[in-house]
């Protein structure tokens, strides 16, 4: 049996698919009876609802359980509680290998995100139960958020368009975490960087150009409008200006549902302040910074075969989104 907590996350989401599709057993992990229902239908064979802050819920979940891949919804700050006591029930209840999802750079330690993950890697390294350890870069769904504006012609992201930053796609994640899983004795005490490419939110805007027929232009949101929606008044006439440049009329029903989807990206407005200041803390430092690729030779291995571009992540994207644009009457 395979766990996997945060299975109703963009990563554990399509994990749960690979291994359902490999006939593999899944107990998934999640917070609700909504995200139950979505994770049955994902394939997993077991759900366990609850939170992962709390004992009882990690005891059930890594019962009869051979191996655990662990990844906390970002709201979380704290982690440490929860690895501590992975690391001090889990061989008590059969468990035999831990694939610990962390972050790229972890050593960057003036974010807490980072910070808590590369602190989370040092007590299972020195806890003794096999570990793996997978650090993706960026991921290139994040940018999914602004997808009503993207069909306007614009991409307003909380990080400056010439920052570069190094990204990967959710798919390939879930496909070498799953390869990992189901053999986990190979990539024991190994930690692998998960990066695709290097990219500035310019260069990803021509790409999207290409993909979407019209012209696409990045734009940056100041990173403090996360906590202080006031902050992005400055920048909307760029917004509105450059999307009625590219896609003329078309561009207001998608500014209007864009706008609205903005109004709480990642549903931030219900994680705890501590959270929120965190988030908006890292998309600074990206913002002057941006964040680096790790190593781009480590993931073409674990996969086998070359890793999605970002060319082709925005074909795919573009297809699945115009699909549910169409079904929804839009």
């Amino acid at each position: 049996m395979i766990t996997v907590t945060s299975a109703a996350g963009g990563v554990g989401r399509l994990l749960v698919r690979q291994l359902a599709a490999r006939d593999v057993p899944v107990r998934a992990v999640v917070k609700n009876d909504r995200q139950a229902a979505t994770t049955r239908q994902d394939g997993a064979t077991e759900v366990v609802v609850g939170d992962l802050r709390s004992p009882g819920t990690l005891d059930t979940a890594l019962t009869g359980a051979d191996v655990l891949y662990h990844a906390a919804p970002t709201q979380i700050i704290d982690e440490r509680p929860i690895i501590e006591h992975l690391i001090a029930s889990g061989p008590a209840n059969g468990l035999q290998h831990i694939v610990f999802h962390s972050v790229i750079h972890p050593h960057l330690h003036q974010l807490t995100h980072h910070h808590q993950k590369d602190i989370a890697e040092g007590l299972l390294r020195d806890s003794g139960i096999p570990t793996t350890v997978l650090r993706p870069s960026h991921y290139m769904q994040n940018y999914l958020e602004v997808w009503e504006f993207l069909q306007a012609g614009v991409m307003p992201y909380p990080v400056s368009p010439d920052s570069v930053m190094g990204v990967v796609d959710l798919a390939d994640v879930a496909e070498a975490a799953a390869k990992i899983l189901i053999d986990p004795s190979p990539h024991t005490g190994r930690t692998y960087d998960l990066s695709t490419v290097e990219l500035t939110r310019h260069e990803m805007a021509q790409i999207w150009s290409r993909v979407l027929g019209h012209p696409v232009t990045a734009i940056r949101i100041p990173p403090s409008s996360l906590t202080n929606s006031l902050d992005v008044l400055p920048a909307l006439a760029s917004v509105v200006g450059h999307a009625v440049r590219s896609t003329k009329l078309r561009a207001a029903g998608h500014l209007v549902r864009g706008a609205q989807a903005a109004s709480n990206p990642r549903d931030m407005k219900n994680w705890p302040a501590d959270a929120r200041q965190a988030y908006r803390t890292m998309m600074t430092h990206y913002d002057g910074h941006g964040l680096p690729a790790g190593d781009l030779t480590t993931l073409p291995a674990l996969l086998g075969h070359a890793p999605t571009t970002y060319e082709d992540f925005a074909r795919r994207s573009s297809a699945e989104f115009g699909r549910k644009s169409i079904d929804s009457g839009r």
